[in-house]
């Protein structure tokens, strides 16, 4: 009888142990976790902030309170960790690249929808329009990668195909000047991006009046939409 005991209360111990060892997995998880979702964050508002070049993970590593080796540990390299940071954001915005094109609506209406939805994107936080013109569109290597990973494929190239089709017919129609689909979409996106980086003193930063801000984002949109329309008018 008491050997049955001593069996039951030693395998009770060992169902114990192994209970704390689970407990403290996975409190090991949560907190490696949460150590990189930190890291992801930290990385994400230097990045924006100071740029690829002027980011080090010695500052990232110092700014989340861990040691350096953790970041190469999550990510290996700090290239690997940009993409790691902005890859999803990326993928978001280029996933919705076709919503504007409602094919219900007349054709200049869906152009009006592209500002608005560029304009969207940006004002979103307004560091993103200089990230994009040096971090992207002024390093051809990186710009590559971004056109290769998230622009050549399938249903982006749909989307795109959808909005030269819009455009030859208003063509064919004799409602637009002769123009490219993709100057077309390089003009708007172009002045959509020149309109926040050339912004007031203070914009990207928070530091402009709310209503001056809001005032300039406004004239901006309707500025761009009209230069817009009535370039590619007959």
């Amino acid at each position: 009888m008491a050997y049955v005991a001593s069996v039951a209360l030693d395998r009770y111990e060992k169902s114990e142990i192994i209970a704390i060892f689970a407990f403290q997995h996975l409190l090991h998880m949560e907190r490696n976790q949460n150590i990189e979702k930190r890291i992801l964050w930290v990385a994400e508002r230097l990045f924006l902030e100071k740029g690829f070049s002027g980011t080090s993970t010695t500052e990232i590593a110092k700014t989340v309170g861990c040691n350096q080796a953790l970041i190469h540990y999550y990510f290996r390299t700090k290239e690997k960790l940009f993409w790691d940071v902005f890859a999803p954001k990326m993928e978001q915005v280029v996933e919705y690249l076709d919503a504007p094109l409602d094919e219900s609506i007349d054709f200049i209406d869906r152009i009006c929808n592209i500002v608005d939805f560029y304009f969207g994107i940006l004002e979103l936080d307004e560091r993103l329009a200089p990230f994009i013109v040096n971090e992207l569109i002024m390093n051809p290597g990186r710009w590559n990668k971004f056109r290769d990973r998230f622009l050549r494929s399938e249903s982006r190239r749909m989307a795109f195909v959808r909005f030269e089709k819009m455009v030859d017919e208003e063509i064919a129609a004799g409602q637009i000047r002769q123009i490219k689909a993709i100057d077309l979409l390089i003009d708007i996106m172009s002045l959509t991006i020149s309109a926040f980086i050339v912004a007031p003193k203070g914009f990207a930063n928070g530091e402009c009046d709310s209503n001056l801000r809001k005032a300039y984002i406004d004239n901006r949109r309707q500025d761009i939409k009209a230069i817009i329309i009535n370039g590619i008018k007959k």
